[in-house]
């Protein structure tokens, strides 16, 4: 199956390798048996990587109008035994995208050739924490802040995508195999490396490997004062940059040694504090605000402490635990302080983005801010994060779930970003791959509530209410937000049948609402279950009158569904934004 489109016969993508002359696809050396049809759709694909190819094309190609078959029926099964030989998956493709009635498209480009890879620029990398050896909090927070700090830095090199691989454990990180994983998430090269620490003196050894062949391109030790922790971050910066074989800018180098502090104690402060941000908790959101507000203390200027702590009073209003009147002033003059100090900061744009998103309702400008921090840094994966949600919550549910799986591609071991995609499959009605994705997010991360509410409605969707009764009672154990926390279950109640047991959830969220802030929308989602939509109404209305965050997701999430046909319900939508 020779094609004379490739100038050698040999053409490797991640491990993979595909011998065009001998019909052969092999993995690492090993050779994996592949029908005759899979290899040549595959070959077509490689011949345009990063186009389309459409299906017309492949049955012009591969099944002449003389051949009395199911088209369809054959494609698609060659599909799947092609991205089952490549260990791909349609809902996550690492090299096969389905775009769905036109083709398929190749997203890594080949290197022809076994010798290619010495003479072309690495354009991926995956970095990993540095490895411990003894169990210490200040050095766990620096075995992920330091790469932290390089993968900020890496991100600004134009065209390279950068993977950060957050293990939760010192104990996952001893069972990973770096060098497996960097094949799994297709990066060229990974960065790994050890830290050990006496008193006020550090040394980190480092290491760039080469994924193909387990070859060390490059490896350094550091023996260092911790006062010298941002030279090192320029020095790791600086050599990895070198041995990517990248051309970099004026504008490009100056990113890439960028310090936004010089006080180390404020950038242990803003690492500690973002830590605490990933769990989604009340506890996590109080102890990264008092980290962040002591590091800007230190350090006024701080301009990425800013940007977090915009994320940080902000956030906790998708989970209806503060008032927004209060929280996005606040966020939006961090936002925008920190943009003052630095008006090309990715995290500034997004968390602004999402301030004109949810309190503003103003959809445009939004969009625009979210499109901006992604131009900036496109391994940011916050931002296309948060644009996922952005995507879902205006009804273009497709593009959320490519947004939200992009997020996931940059940072796979995030437990955020797993929640947030099984989350976004929640909102646009894709139940069965929500499940899957939400256990997927609790492997990564047990501790993250959102995949358990993600879980829960998913279940329930599906008139599984047991199981949804269970994700519930987890999440609560987690430290779930009361108030939409008992929404959501009430609501499950009265799809059960029992209507009374939501009735006295709503009235408990009642008397709550007198002592502390208790979202309107927490009670329309248990009137929704109840089939009152004329009172489901009557609470949007007030949530509109206060603000609400959530109000943002009303046209995608199922909990609306009972009353999403009601006139008054359109004229929300119509107001937020969401209907004109």
């Amino acid at each position: 199956m020779e094609n004379p489109s490739f100038r050698s016969s040999s053409v490797r993508f991640g491990s993979y390798e595909l011998d065009m002359r001998a019909g052969e696809l092999c993995n690492q050396g090993l050779k994996i048996k592949l029908q005759e049809q899979p290899l040549q759709i595959l070959a077509m694909l490689l011949e345009s990587p990063g186009q389309v190819v459409s299906r017309e094309e492949l049955r012009n190609r591969l099944w002449p109008s003389d051949t009395f078959v199911d088209f369809d029926h054959g494609l698609n099964k060659a599909i799947n035994k092609l991205r089952e030989a490549l260990c791909d998956s349609a809902d996550a493709p690492r090299f096969i995208e389905t775009l769905p009635k036109r083709g398929y498209r190749f997203l890594v480009s080949p290197e022809e050739g076994v010798a290619a890879k010495r003479n072309t620029t690495i354009d991926s990398i995956a970095v990993f924490p540095l490895t411990t050896s003894l169990p210490d909090p200040d050095l766990e927070y620096l075995s992920v802040g330091i790469p932290g700090s390089i993968i900020h830095s890496l991100s600004h090199i134009p065209d390279l995508r950068v993977i950060a691989w957050n293990s939760l454990s010192r104990s996952q990180r001893r069972e990973e195999d770096p060098l497996a994983i960097g094949r799994t998430v297709n990066a060229k090269v990974i960065l790994i490396g050890r830290i050990w620490q006496r008193g006020s003196k550090l040394r980190l050894h480092v290491d760039l490997v080469d994924t193909s062949n387990g070859e060390a391109l490059w490896g350094e030790q550091y023996d260092r004062d911790l006062t010298e922790l941002f030279t090192i971050h320029d020095d790791i910066a600086r050599e990895v940059s070198a041995r990517l074989r990248v051309k970099l800018t004026g504008e490009a180098t100056t990113r890439l040694t960028k310090r936004y502090t010089e006080s180390v104690e404020a950038y242990q402060l803003y690492v500690r504090a973002r830590r605490w941000c990933e769990k989604r908790s009340a506890e996590g959101f109080k102890r990264g605000a008092e980290y962040l507000s002591r590091a800007i203390e230190l350090d006024p200027n701080f301009a990425l402490a800013h940007a977090e702590l915009a994320q940080v009073v902000s956030v906790p209003c998708y989970y209806g635990a503060v008032d927004p009147n209060v929280a996005y002033p606040n966020a939006r003059a961090a936002a925008l302080r920190a943009l003052k100090l630095d008006s090309d900061l990715p995290e500034a744009h997004e968390v602004l983005a999402t301030t004109l998103k949810n309190y503003d309702w103003n959809w445009p400008e939004a969009e625009k801010e979210y499109i901006r921090a992604i131009e900036l840094n496109s391994n940011y994966a916050h931002s296309h994060y948060h644009y996922s949600y952005f995507l879902f919550e205006s009804g273009r549910a497709d593009e959320a779930i490519l947004e939200a799986t992009e997020a996931l591609s940059r940072d796979p071991m995030s437990g955020l970003l797993n929640a947030g995609l099984a989350w976004v499959l929640l909102n646009t009605r894709q139940y069965e791959r929500c499940i899957k994705q939400a256990h997927t997010a609790i492997e990564v991360d047990p501790n993250m509530v959102l995949c358990r509410w993600s879980l829960a409605s998913a279940y329930e969707e599906l008139g599984e209410y047991e199981a949804a009764n269970d994700a519930f009672e987890k999440g609560f154990a987690l430290g779930a937000p009361v108030a939409l926390g008992k929404a959501f279950v009430a609501h499950l109640r009265a799809r059960e049948g029992k209507t009374q047991d939501a009735w006295n959830i709503l009235r408990e969220l009642e008397t709550l609402s007198k002592t502390r802030f208790i979202p309107e929308v927490a009670f329309a989602i248990i009137y929704d279950g109840l089939k009152e939509p004329d009172l489901a109404c009557t609470s949007l209305e007030k949530a509109f009158a206060r603000r609400e965050t959530n109000l943002v997701q009303i046209k995608a999430h199922p909990c609306f569904d009972a009353v999403r046909h009601h006139h008054r319900f359109h004229e929300v939508e119509r107001r937020v934004g969401l209907r004109k």
